[in-house]
């Protein structure tokens, strides 16, 4: 077969693959088939049509794609020319108008599943056409609302318009309006897919028709819009939103309707978060309504999905004030990483749902303190169920907030595996002299940037030697770069006791102190908690704090000032878990407290020193945008935090002119 052989048979079943083209265009258009199967099947036709001759050396690449939307083109234009016969059979303006609507919404709906099916040739071959200068060529939706407009709207246009002032003249009944409103949304949206752009739509409504019909479109229009945000079905508002936006700016622009959406969705959230009690019921409830289908529906609309992000973080705020939601998400996002998980794409996509709820916090360093102290707990306990999900969290957070926000967790894994070749080194140094220790000793070496409370404790005598050669072991002059000063954390620190009462055997779960007092009962039947105090070398009230678990399992039991051991203790469990960390929300708050004034003040000053001089209300607002990405802080915080540095012994800054203007000293 020659080269024109080859290019005619390729010719030959291109006809053949448009004959293929109308059947679907019938099914779609006659037959109304609008399932997702049907737009799939289409989308597929049309890439094999259209991929066809890039693999075929006889013909042009843009071949295909031309002659498939040439015929597109021709079979709208026959549909369109047999419904324009059928309107000038119409007398009545109501009949006319009835008529109109009846071939619109047909012709409509299948003009966007044809559009939907055509995504391969809007983005290829409309796209290459349009780049080389050829302006007629429009993606298949725009072709066709262009070919109703000349070929239906374009010979009756001036009836309509009669036709549409008079009935709304005549005081309509309700189903007369609502066959006059899809009339003008129609209109509308032949005025915004026009070639000739130059005037926008709203002017073009002005100069077509008169104010009373102007004014009931955007009354309708109103109404249409409360309608759709109190409706439980959105389908169609994504399509309504669209060209209701180009007849009406104000739906973006002004406030009415910012505030009919506020309301409804305020409501929404409250309604949602009414029966929550964990972190994950609050983000379930929070994001339940940032990605419900209302707002899914608004997504191409920036300024209404900024009222959706603005409802959720105020609701999310207020509700962290009231109950620690902060603290929560926290120990979610902690029980997440501890247990096992049946699905990793289900986890991973969970954790994204806390980095993105984390978005929303005013105060986004409260919550990653609280995350690092859980982090480390789960470095010491070693509960962690993985470092690579520990990682992943930390990188879904440094893509939303940046490295500075991230820092301390990434430095807490940088520790834990430093901390875990200390380890290694430890037992070769142990087992360079010699030593066994009878026991499983994982110390874990990591840096104390505050906030982690500790209780100082006597060491029982079984773990005294351990901890004095790991001390030995980190001073030793042939050693490392490890810490020179070192602290055992007596809070955090735990193990893990065999305990024999009588015929039974039970595994206890520990912290350092609670094993210290345990282990007393070695040497002591019964001892008072004073002698306690005094032995362990702890203070009253943090070893009644020790005590109180496991006097509220019935484990130790009192009588009359005497502790003793319950040798009848039971439980079902073999294993018991006695630690629970006694970390102080008090002290971890007033660390914050001094980490912000720090930020805030160097903040101040970096604003000042790059804009020289600054009136105050200038200066709040760029210090509100350099931190929120860390924190909200209050207008009224950044005033005193201004009057503190202006009373410095050496003021970075000072007062010029006004008293609300500043500038770098």
């Amino acid at each position: 077969m020659n080269r024109q052989e080859r290019q005619r048979y390729h010719y030959e079943s291109m006809w053949d693959n448009l004959d293929t083209t109308r059947e679907l265009l019938k099914q779609i258009f006659d037959e109304h088939i609008f399932d997702s199967q049907q737009i799939l099947k289409f989308h597929t036709h049309v890439y094999d049509f259209c991929s066809a001759s890039v693999r075929n050396t006889n013909v042009p690449y843009q071949d295909a794609g031309g002659h498939l939307y040439a015929g597109l083109t021709n079979y709208l234009d026959i549909r369109l020319q047999n419904i324009a016969k059928d309107m000038e059979n119409q007398v009545y303006d109501e009949d006319l108008i009835a008529k109109y609507i009846e071939h619109w919404v047909h012709y409509q709906k299948s003009c966007e599943i044809l559009d939907h099916g055509c995504l391969y040739l809007n983005r290829n071959w409309v796209k290459r056409e349009r780049f080389e200068g050829k302006k007629y060529i429009q993606p298949v939706y725009r072709m066709a609302m262009i070919r109703w407009k000349e070929l239906v709207f374009g010979p009756i246009d001036t009836s309509l318009v009669t036709a549409i002032t008079l009935l709304l003249r005549q005081k309509p009944s309700d189903n007369t309006k609502s066959l006059v409103y899809q009339v003008l949304q129609s209109i509308v949206e032949l005025y915004a897919n026009d070639e000739r752009q130059g005037v926008p739509v709203p002017s073009k409504l002005d100069n077509v028709f008169s104010e009373e019909v102007v004014g009931f479109y955007k009354s309708t229009t109103m109404a249409e819009f409360q309608r759709f945000i109190v409706s439980k079905y959105h389908a169609n508002f994504m399509h309504f939103l669209k060209y209701a936006c180009l007849a009406m700016p104000e739906i973006e622009d002004g406030d009415q309707f910012k505030a009919i959406l506020k309301r409804h969705l305020a409501a929404q959230v409250q309604k949602a978060i009414a029966n929550s009690l964990t972190g994950k019921d609050y983000i379930q409830a929070i994001l339940g309504v940032r990605h419900s289908t209302l707002a899914r529906a608004m997504r191409d609309h920036k300024t209404l999905v900024a009222i959706v992000d603005e409802v959720c973080q105020d609701a999310i705020n207020k509700i962290d004030k009231k109950i620690n939601l902060i603290r929560r998400i926290v120990l979610y996002a902690n029980k997440l990483m501890t247990k096992n998980q049946d699905s990793e794409i289900a986890f991973i996509n969970e954790l994204k749902r806390i980095a993105e709820i984390v978005e929303f916090l005013d105060e986004k360093d409260k919550f990653i303190y609280w995350y690092c102290n859980e982090l480390r707990i789960r470095q010491i306990k070693e509960t962690s169920t993985s470092d690579d999900y520990e990682s992943t969290m930390i990188s879904l957070l440094n893509k939303r907030f940046g490295d500075t926000f991230t820092e301390p967790l990434r430095n807490q894994l940088n520790e834990l595996e430093k901390s875990r070749i200390y380890q290694s080194q430890f037992q070769d140094h142990l087992k360079s002299r010699g030593i066994q220790l009878g026991f499983d000793f994982r110390p874990k070496c990591f840096v104390n940037k505050g906030g982690i409370e500790n209780v100082k404790l006597t060491l029982p005598d079984e773990l005294q030697p351990a901890w004095g050669e790991y001390c030995l072991f980190l001073k030793h002059p042939n050693g490392h770069d490890g810490p020179k000063k070192i602290e055992l954390n007596n809070i955090l620190s735990s193990g893990v006791i065999y305990c024999n009462l009588n015929q039974s055997v039970h595994i206890l779960e520990v912290s350092n102190l609670q094993m210290a007092i345990l282990l007393l009962f070695n040497r002591h039947e019964r001892i008072t908690e004073e002698e306690m105090s005094i032995s362990l070398g702890v203070e009253m009230e943090t070893l009644k704090a020790a005590l109180e678990h496991l006097k509220m399992q019935k484990f130790l039991i009192y009588s009359g000032t005497l502790v003793e051991v319950n040798m009848n203790f039971t439980n079902r469990k073999r294993r018991c878990n006695f630690d629970i960390p006694m970390i102080k929300t008090r002290k971890i708050e007033l660390v914050l407290d001094m980490n912000r004034s720090y930020k805030v003040d160097a903040a101040i000053v970096r604003i000042l020193k790059k804009n020289k001089e600054l009136k105050q209300s200038e200066l709040i607002i760029a210090v509100v945008e350099e931190l929120k990405k860390q924190f909200t802080p209050e207008i009224r915080y950044i005033k005193e935090r201004l009057e503190a540095l202006l009373k410095k012994a050496v003021p970075d800054i000072e007062r010029c002119g006004p008293e609300d203007t500043y500038r770098y000293v």
